[in-house]
């Protein structure tokens, strides 16, 4: 418990700071405006700080619970000084600061070069895997409880990854995801007459829970 500092929910908490601080000065606040972007750049830093992976050129979340435990008489030398580790688990949130936009021109294209065009782990016929395809946990089994996010395509994922290419001038790349995405559920309304919850990256099969539209339908948003 409170030992993750997941990049889900800071990636997406950054924007919604910002957000806050747009909602302040469209109400004449601008000092709640400013105190809301002072949060959401320190977040930031925090999150460059700890969860940019140097190495692998990829946001990883990260472990919080880092502290020296005595756990008998012989610790008495140097302690932990490092504030994280990271979790090096590739998935899909690592691409959230593109969408988000407070990853570096540097960092965007390392994660777009080494990690979105990658068809050994990332990329795939019919979008971008939630789970990289090299990890010992990837899997594409039909399950709700909770749902499937080791690998399946989901479309939400689709639509982070294409805007934030978007974001950063990666037109083609954007154009090729948003015509994978396009294709995956309209195949699935040709076959099924609706759409599913998510799809297998190689056949684009859906895997289960027809009838779901939910966020399927922000591909209208993508052309």
């Amino acid at each position: 418990r409170f030992s993750t500092a997941n990049m889900f929910l800071n990636g997406f908490m950054v924007k919604e700071l910002k957000a806050m601080a747009q909602i302040m000065e469209k109400l004449a606040r601008s000092d709640r405006a400013e105190h809301y972007r002072m949060k959401a750049e320190k977040l930031v830093e925090s999150i460059q700080k700890e969860c940019w992976d140097q190495r692998d050129e990829f946001f990883y979340s990260v472990d919080v619970d880092i502290r020296t435990r005595k756990y008998d008489w012989f610790h008495v030398g140097l302690g932990v000084f490092w504030k994280t580790l990271p979790i090096k688990i590739r998935t899909w949130t690592g691409f959230i600061p593109l969408w988000a936009e407070f990853a570096t021109k540097r960092q965007a294209e390392c994660i777009v070069t080494k990690h979105i065009r990658d068809e050994k782990t990332f990329n795939s016929p019919y979008g971008i895997r939630t789970l990289s395809r090299d990890e010992k946990m990837y899997n594409l089994s039909a399950t709700n409880n909770p749902s499937n996010w080791l690998g399946p395509i989901w479309i939400i994922v689709n639509y982070i990854v294409f805007r934030g290419l978007l974001n950063y001038g990666y037109l083609e790349d954007a154009k090729e995801l948003y015509e994978k995405t396009v294709l995956l559920l309209g195949r699935d309304l040709e076959q099924t007459g609706t759409l599913h919850e998510y799809y297998e990256p190689e056949t684009g099969k859906p895997v289960m829970n027809s009838g779901f539209i939910n966020w399927n339908m922000l591909v209208l948003n993508m052309k």
